[in-house]
């Protein structure tokens, strides 16, 4: 069943997606993308470079504040790594594969490993479901009521509740021990029992100093500002006559639209919801899909592809150096 979704769930965004683009026209679509102010290209590499440098900015400091000695570059090239993995699987496969690079050149636990990206994405995950929450209020308040807006709220506290949830260790040992018991083989369990410790140890630690809450705030908002000037930058690109202002307040709706697991990389349901926002504001579909396609061609896998780059220089190794096959780590 599980195999059964993971190759149905990327099929049901590229349906989505091929739909969109016959009923826009392929042809309409192409002209945007034609039109494009092809001096703006220059400025894309260094855009792109920085949005990296500050995720793995960001990512460096919050392993510096659990004591794993890092270094900043180490730390971006990983993060493009593991944005490659989560760029090509609707799973988003990557944040496993930073903790298990994080694991073989420090030879830390894995539990630490986990938590240092554990930490990073939750950042990631308030941001945008505050930002998100703010920018439906204000979308609908302005332009028109957005007719989901009460599902988008409640996926945003639900959300938001598991990962509030995921913070309790006794909770979730509540949950998981009966799994665990069935799922993991005997031999597996001592392993993952002290990961599992390790893990919420160093949770502990990290949020013992509220100075570092704000020090993560001040990235976090570097990171994301970046992430929407990318959108406001394909705008002018495609010389799509809509408000900068206005693309930021659509690209929190768009990213947690993203979120949903149906796609690889928000294939289609990114699509769609672009055009439904251009549409408020009188942008055609064809300037809509251009728009959602030069976003994730220049914001995802123009990163994934370097992130690619450097995997292929510095291999993935998925056990340590001297572990048994099949053994615990």
């Amino acid at each position: 069943m599980k195999k059964a979704l993971s190759i149905l769930m990327p099929l049901v965004g590229l349906s989505i997606f091929a739909w969109i683009v016959l009923r826009t026209g392929p042809d309409r679509i192409l002209a945007i993308l034609a039109a494009m102010d092809r001096g703006m290209l220059v400025w894309a590499p260094l855009l792109i470079a920085s949005i990296a440098v500050a995720r793995g900015l960001r990512w460096w400091y919050v392993m510096r504040c659990v004591g794993i000695d890092y270094g900043i570059r180490r730390s971006t090239a990983v993060w493009m790594i593991g944005f490659f993995g989560s760029a090509v699987t609707p799973a988003k496969a990557g944040d496993a594969i930073r903790a298990v690079y994080v694991r073989n050149d420090t030879g830390r636990s894995m539990g630490e490993a986990l938590l240092t990206v554990f930490v990073d994405r939750l950042w990631d995950l308030g941001f945008i479901l505050m930002a998100g929450i703010v920018s439906a209020v204000i979308f609908s308040r302005r332009y028109i009521a957005i007719p989901s807006a009460p599902l988008l709220l409640a996926g945003v506290v639900l959300i938001a509740v598991a990962a509030i949830v995921m913070t309790r260790r006794n909770v979730v040992r509540a949950v998981l021990k009966p799994l665990f018991a069935l799922l993991v083989p005997e031999r597996q369990r001592e392993g993952l029992s002290a990961n599992f410790h390790t893990f919420y140890d160093a949770l502990r630690v990290y949020g013992s100093d509220r100075r570092r809450a704000l020090a993560m705030a001040g990235l976090t908002l570097l990171g994301w500002t970046l992430i929407f000037l990318l959108g406001v930058y394909v705008a002018c690109l495609l010389r799509i006559p809509v408000d900068p202002a206005y693309i930021v307040l659509i690209m929190p709706i768009v990213t947690l639209v993203e979120l949903i697991p149906f796609s690889v990389s928000g294939l289609g349901t990114r699509d769609a919801t672009v055009m439904y926002f251009f549409s408020a504001v009188g942008i055609g579909s064809a300037e809509a899909v251009g728009f959602s396609i030069s976003y994730v061609l220049l914001g995802t896998y123009l990163t994934a592809l370097t992130g690619f780059a450097l995997w292929l220089r510095s291999p993935i190794r998925w056990q340590q150096a001297g572990e048994p096959a099949g053994g615990a780590s």
